[in-house]
């Protein structure tokens, strides 16, 4: 008997010490990713007050379009392990990390309407893009940039945030990396603060006069110019009361009414993932440091005569079966979102319209009905 129990715990020890190997890559992914990356190395934000701003103008407000980030997974599938990438958690958070920023921006109270995009609209009054470098329990690094509908670049530049014990568990609503995205939303009042009323009436207008261009470049093209950095400004405009240009507006505030549609099933992903998504970065980070202190242990071991006990082990598994469980609860999340994304119905000039596929196939044919109605309006070419 005892020697049968002997033989069982031996026979555990082994799958634990196996088992403790591959967490020991696994907590290398953050070094391997910097080494793969060197961009990653970049200084935290710190702590960061969100500035606001008072008594804003509506005048002096612009609608900001924030594009769905790109989830940065690289094509070489065998890179994946070593940077820390589960591929459908990543894609998922690349759609609820700009819902997060949004929320940020709003509490600025700078901004007037503040939209998830599910495909960039160039015609945006401030359109910012996102990508994803590192994600984790542990850090979180975003390449940001934002342009406006002129063409000027107001931002590029890449975050780094560090997650500490304090940040876990996260309470409801915040999140660990809260600083990063007050950060980017500072640096974009700080640009906006720079210029004058003219300025974001130009910005407006550009913007409007881009989005009639994109709905037919032959009655509305010459209204623009671009120079050869690629900066837009307005060569005239259409006179007060335009008949077309209302056309225009309509058009446009139905492609609104779509973005403000498919905000829920963001807000819901956001809200659905997010407890679960909490808890996977918090046993992630625990596991991190002690594997790092067991590393740092396990280089003096041999001098010193330290070996891992059996109740480290045992730990080390346990908290491993919680990191997969959590993971594994992702994955089934994310993919289920990514795949199976709600039909959208739409209604425009008296018919009902029934969009499927990703958000993204749904906007692009939103936009392409949307443009076909008013070539059938107006007689005109139809826009790309």
């Amino acid at each position: 008997m005892h020697n049968r129990i002997e033989i069982g715990r031996q026979r555990w020890r082994g799958a634990a010490c196996a088992l403790l190997a591959c967490l020991l890559v696994l907590a290398t992914a953050v070094v391997r990713a910097q080494a793969l990356d060197p961009g990653l190395a970049a200084v935290p934000v710190g702590n960061t007050t969100l500035n606001v701003e008072r008594g804003t103008s509506e005048q002096d407000m612009l609608d900001v379009g924030l594009v769905i980030f790109s989830p940065g997974i690289p094509l070489d599938e065998s890179l994946h392990s070593q940077m820390g990438i589960f591929p459908e958690i990543r894609k998922a958070e690349a759609q609820f990390m700009p819902v997060l920023l949004r929320q940020v921006l709003l509490e600025t109270n700078a901004w007037g309407v503040v939209r998830v995009l599910p495909d960039k609209q160039l015609s945006s009054e401030l359109l910012v893009n996102g990508k994803i470098r590192q994600s984790d329990g542990s850090r979180l690094v975003l390449e940001v940039s934002a342009r406006d509908a002129t063409g000027r670049q107001w931002l590029d530049k890449t975050y780094t945030d560090t997650a500490s014990e304090r940040d876990y568990p996260a309470t409801e609503g915040g999140d660990p990396y809260i600083d990063l995205y007050r950060s980017i939303a500072n640096d974009l009042l700080a640009f906006k603060l720079r210029l004058d009323r003219r300025e974001l009436q130009t910005i407006r207008q550009v913007a409007l006069m881009r989005y009639a261009a994109s709905l037919s470049d032959d009655a509305f093209g010459s209204y623009l110019q671009q120079d050869s950095d690629g900066i837009y400004t307005v060569v005239r405009l259409p006179a007060e009361g335009d008949p077309m240009m209302a056309r225009v507006e309509r058009i446009r505030n139905q492609e609104h009414l779509f973005v403000d549609t498919v905000d829920e099933q963001y807000v819901n992903l956001y809200e659905e993932m997010a407890p679960t998504y909490s808890l996977w970065r918090q046993y992630g980070r625990e596991q991190a440091l002690y594997l790092q202190d067991f590393e740092a242990r396990a280089q003096t071991r041999d001098r010193i005569g330290q070996r891992g006990t059996f109740t480290a082990m045992e730990q080390t598994y346990n908290t491993y079966k919680q990191i997969k469980i959590q993971e594994q609860d992702l994955d089934d999340m994310a993919l289920g979102f990514n795949n199976e994304v709600a039909p959208t119905v739409m209604e425009a000039s008296g018919k009902v319209f029934r969009l499927s596929g990703t958000l993204e196939t749904q906007y692009n044919e939103w936009r392409s009905i949307l443009r076909e109605i008013f070539a059938i309006e107006t007689g005109l070419p139809a826009g790309s």
